[in-house]
This record gives C-alpha cells, structure tokens and sequence, in this order.
C-alpha cells in the first residue's frame, strides 16, 4: 500500500522534494485541460517528479459525450507523454469521468466512451484505469459493459475534515470497486505548507496495486491439427489401383491419383507400377489419405 497525492495547476506550485519526505510515495499529475492544452504545471510536475525519483501517472479529466471525442483527447494524452521524460512514470493513464456532461448519458454510452478511451491507450502502449466518485459509479456505471479492469474511486468518508498524510484511512470505508486505488479525502495535509494552491490542501489516495496493463493476447495459436482422413479400406483382390478405386467410387483419373500420392509421401507420381502398389496396398490397409 502506497500513499499518493494527485494534483493539478489548481494546487500551485509543489515542493516535491518535502513532499516526498513527509511520506508522499507517488502522484497521479493532471495531464491536459478542458481546452486541450496541457495543465499549466504538468511539465513543472513531471519534472519534479523524475528528480526527486517519485513515481507518477497521469490523468484527463474528461468532458467526452462521444467516443470520438474519447479517443482524440486520449491520442493526445499518448502523444504528449510519447515525447517526455518518462523515466518515473509508472501509474499509467486515468481517464477521470466524474463530469455532469456525461451523467445525462445512458450507461451503455458512457461505457462505450470508456471503453474508446481504454483500447487508444492501450493500442498506444500504456496502463489505463478509470477514476470515478463512488456515487456516480454506482449510478453511471454498468461493469458489465466496461472492458477496464483498473478502478480508482473517490470516497471522501470523514467530508471536510483534515487528514494528515501520515494517517491511513479506516479500510472498513474502501469502496469494494477500488481495486487499484482509493482517495479518501480532498483535505490531505502535510505536516507543513509544501504547495501555494488550494490552501496547502491535496488529495491523498491509497494505491494497493499498480494497474494492471493490457492483457497479453494469446500466444499466437498453433494451427489445430487437422484430422486425418482416409479413404474405405479397399477389401477386393484386384491389383489395379485405377479399379481398386473405381470400386470405392473415387476419381480414378491420373490427375486425382497424383494429389492422392502426393499427400501419401509419393513424390513426382507418374503412374509407375511401384508407385501404384504403394497406393493400393496402403488403400487395403484402410490407410490412404484422403484428398479433399
């Protein structure tokens, strides 16, 4: 279990140094805006965080009605983080869906959104999880329909009161979806002021478990072993190959005798006696393959 911060601009500017020496064990920074710029202390954010070795993800807190819309906001998320510094990003990609532009939606296009979002992700190589309010999961979200497996949810169960970093929240309150994480307050604190926003207040999120990424499509799958189909066993005593067929009613014709020798490992048939026998008496055997 790992305590995180997340933090956007809203929160100023972070001294991440302290932070990390007051407990803080990751971060989770705001990635892009609602008007597609980047957060205006992302790179600030990213940067401190390499330098300081504290691991982080990123976030897009998403104003998508469409899954169109999903996916070119998220191809934009994946191209900005293609391009920096991503020595310390291990928290993956959180599509933040908490908006009131999303709750008028039905739950099977919510669920179409997310899951837009989720396969341009990880077609683009990297983790992604949902983060949600415990509220708007129960009544926006039908799982059944959502392929993400990675849920961080919001249950703030203490409201407005502070909750220093060094406290663990009481985990008889986790939400039963937040597999992956949980923020558990909005009113995190330091032992000190270490931001110049938001009142020196911070989301603080316990992590149980990296998100776990794409599932490995299966191996590439060894061709199912055809059956192996042979002709009637031949019961009668002529020695002729093209009759020993006839009777069996199977082409007899030399075309059909040459795919039927090259399938039994007769090679370069041209109707010889000994290629013929070989034939007919693995046709007696009950043991010549069949040509399609």
């Amino acid at each position: 279990m790992r305590k995180l911060i997340d933090v956007s601009s809203y929160n100023g500017t972070v001294n991440w140094k302290k932070s990390k020496s007051y407990g803080c064990q990751g971060a989770i920074l705001k990635i892009i805006r609602k008007d597609l710029a980047r957060d205006k202390k992302f790179n600030e954010n990213y940067t401190a965080c390499n330098k300081n070795k504290i691991d982080w993800g990123v976030y897009n807190y998403s104003y998508a009605t469409t899954a169109t819309k999903a996916k070119s906001d998220m191809e934009l998320v994946c191209d900005i983080l293609d391009k920096i510094d991503k020595t310390h990003f291990v928290y993956g990609v959180w599509f933040d869906l908490e908006d009131k532009m999303q709750a008028s939606l039905s739950k099977a296009k919510i669920a179409e959104i997310i899951n837009a979002a989720q396969a341009v992700v990880e077609s683009r190589g990297y983790k992604f999880g949902v983060y949600t309010g415990m509220s708007y999961y129960e009544e926006h979200i039908d799982r059944k329909q959502v392929k993400c497996q990675n849920w961080w949810i919001a249950r703030y169960y203490q409201g407005d009161k502070r909750m220093q970093i060094a406290t663990n929240p009481n985990q008889e309150k986790k939400p039963v979806a937040a597999n992956i994480a949980w923020q558990y307050t909005s009113k995190g604190r330091f032992p000190k002021i270490i931001s110049s926003g938001n009142s020196g207040n911070f989301d603080l999120n316990v992590l149980y478990k990296e998100p776990a990424a794409k599932k490995v499509e299966e191996a590439k799958k060894t061709p199912a072993k055809t059956k192996t189909v042979y002709y009637p066993r031949y019961k009668g005593k002529s020695k002729s190959i093209v009759d020993a067929l006839k009777s069996l009613s199977i082409n007899s014709s030399k075309n059909n005798r040459k795919k039927i020798a090259s399938l039994n490992g007769i090679k370069n048939y041209n109707g010889s006696a000994a290629q013929n026998t070989k034939m007919l008496n693995l046709l007696k055997k009950g043991r010549l393959i069949k040509s399609k």
